[in-house]
């Protein structure tokens, strides 16, 4: 008889404790608060690809089978690190990130190609890049990360005004909907995914940041920024 007992209580408990839930569960106001801020980036990693060519191609009239006099990789990046040290950018400021091997016709020799990556602190640089470098050579040129110190700090900056952002919309929803309720305790907040650990922003990571795009003539006008937007995601206990 004891442990039938026992087990009724058990069983009663277990009960009233599902009703609990259930009866909070209708005393809730839950609401998405979002804030977003622009930071200037301090470094900026810029990326130039360059690959072996023939003379022959910026002749007028030559064809792929005439090509003969082939640019050597070696020459390709001498010339082009000395157009970037003309423009300012250190050689400490550059390194080579990779180097590959094409086909550049059927039946030809194998082309040669290395990835340089640059690091850059003023956009005007890219300008200079784009208007001063002998572009023969250069097979690929982009912006592939943005990166600022103090990232993490504005981080969590935005996500206390996506908090702030939350309480506001529930109370206005309250006081609009005028139902005689107040905003009270937090129950929980569901905080977005974190993607990256790391001080920069990569193009590959754009589910919570994005970078400004450049003026309506493709160039680098128009000084880019990080845009940090977070959601948050807040239940609130009605009063």
């Amino acid at each position: 008889m004891k442990r039938i007992v026992t087990a009724f209580l058990l069983l009663s408990l277990f009960s009233n404790g599902v009703m609990a839930r259930e009866s909070d569960s209708s005393r809730f106001i839950e609401v998405t608060g979002s804030a977003e801020m622009w930071v200037e980036p301090d470094e900026i990693l810029f990326v130039i690809r360059i690959k072996e060519f023939w003379e022959e191609e910026f002749q007028e009239g030559t064809k792929p089978e005439d090509y003969r006099t082939k640019v050597p990789i070696a020459v390709i990046e001498k010339r082009l690190k000395k157009d970037l040290e003309q423009i300012g950018i250190d050689r400490e400021n550059i390194r080579v990130q990779n180097v590959g091997d094409y086909w550049r016709e059927r039946g030809r020799d194998f082309t040669i190609s290395k990835q340089l990556e640059l690091k850059l602190t003023d956009f005007s640089k890219i300008d200079q890049i784009i208007d001063r470098v002998d572009t023969r050579g250069i097979d690929y040129m982009n912006i592939v990360e943005l990166r600022n110190d103090r990232l993490q700090e504005y981080r969590k900056q935005v996500k206390v005004e996506a908090l702030k952002s939350a309480r506001e919309k529930a109370e206005y929803l309250l006081a609009g909907a005028g139902l005689g309720k107040r905003v009270g305790e937090v129950i929980f907040i569901m905080e977005p995914e974190e993607g990256m650990t790391g001080g920069g922003i990569s193009q590959s990571y754009l589910s919570n940041i994005s970078m400004s795009g450049a003026g309506e003539t493709g160039r680098f006008d128009n000084l880019r920024k990080i845009k940090l937007r977070y959601e948050m995601r807040v239940r609130f206990e009605l009063e």
